[in-house]
């Protein structure tokens, strides 16, 4: 009869132990249960849905989500509708993102919404649309230059058309007559401003690529000058080539979610995003429309765009875009 020790009878009891740790199945990465919702503030024909469209074919062509992918446009208030939808009523909602532009953190402090950023957590920014200035075929502007000179030469005479005023093209048109010193008159207009463009009757306008590219092949629209180089016309100069070094905001594309949604639910989209950028499709489509790639993701976006949110806030207060907060009486 063999003897059994208690030593053994220990040892035995710590081998099974871990034989049955090792064999038990990982714990599970979040994967979604169901068709995962895009959202898009925007308007079908606009530069933001063609971003969330070229995102959804990524997705569809790699089989990135086997549960389904849709894609809607919720639009309303400058995109509070969409935010809403997203941050309030689909509060905690692992299954629906929202597309991300400069506007819905910029929107809400024009609005004095508090349906802001702070309802929201960032998926991933992907990227960035350069801004260029165009005029029409046959006006006599050929540089930002002479953009300048006569609008010194005719103060408030010169019109910058557009969308509505406090949208990054808007800032920006304001912040380049600072540093030049000069004075224009930005008109807001339904579509943009480029029905009014065509038509001669605005100076200049400063839209995407996806806006313009098709006037300016039509030989209808000429780009002056772009924010960042054009991989599509290389001999367009950028501002800073151009004489102006003033501080252009950047036109990022991207995605974010109900900040109630779990770590591990932006893991897995931050890991979508991920795939979605390294697409062939989706390198296309940067091409096409002259994008620059870029890359923020989880917290680090939280934290970029916290920072965005103090950057507006600040411009639109100089720019009395706002009303100053009144001191509380003691």
């Amino acid at each position: 009869m063999f003897k059994i020790s208690q030593k053994s009878i220990a040892y035995g009891a710590v081998s099974l132990a871990a034989f049955a740790i090792a064999s038990a199945p990982a714990h599970a990465a979040w994967k979604p249960s169901k068709e995962v919702e895009l959202i898009a503030h925007v308007k079908t024909s606009s530069s933001t849905y063609a971003f969330a469209s070229a995102v959804l074919a990524a997705i569809k062509a790699e089989n990135l989500m086997p549960k389904g992918v849709s894609l809607r446009s919720v639009r309303g208030s400058r995109g509070g509708k969409a935010r809403a939808y997203v941050g309030v009523k689909n509060k905690g909602n692992p299954h629906m993102m929202q597309a991300l532009t400069p506007s819905q953190i910029n929107n809400p402090i024009l609005a004095k919404s508090k349906v802001d950023y702070k309802l929201f957590r960032g998926v991933a920014m992907m990227v960035v649309t350069p801004l260029n200035i165009a005029v029409n075929a046959k006006s006599s502007y050929k540089t930002m230059k002479d953009i300048v000179d006569d609008a010194k030469k005719r103060p408030g005479k010169v019109i910058h058309g557009g969308g509505a005023f406090g949208n990054v093209a808007s800032l920006v048109g304001e912040l380049w007559s600072r540093e030049a010193g000069f004075k224009h008159v930005y008109a807001a207009f339904e579509k943009q401003g480029m029905l009014e463009l065509l038509g001669g009757h605005v100076a200049f306008g400063m839209h995407n690529p996806a806006q313009i590219d098709k006037f300016v092949k039509a030989g209808k629209l000429r780009i002056v000058a772009a924010s960042e180089k054009l991989g599509s016309y290389p001999n367009i100069p950028t501002f800073k080539e151009a004489g102006y070094n003033f501080t252009v905001l950047k036109q990022y594309r991207g995605w974010w979610m109900s900040k109630d949604v779990s770590d591990d639910a932006v893991k897995y989209y931050i890991g979508v995003m991920d795939k979605v950028r390294k697409s062939d499709s989706f390198k296309k489509y940067e091409k096409k429309f002259n994008m620059t790639s870029t890359w923020v993701t989880g917290k680090d976006l939280d934290a970029m765009l916290a920072n965005e949110y103090k950057n507006y806030f600040k411009l639109d207060t100089e720019l009395d875009l706002i009303g100053k907060k009144k001191k509380k009486k003691k």
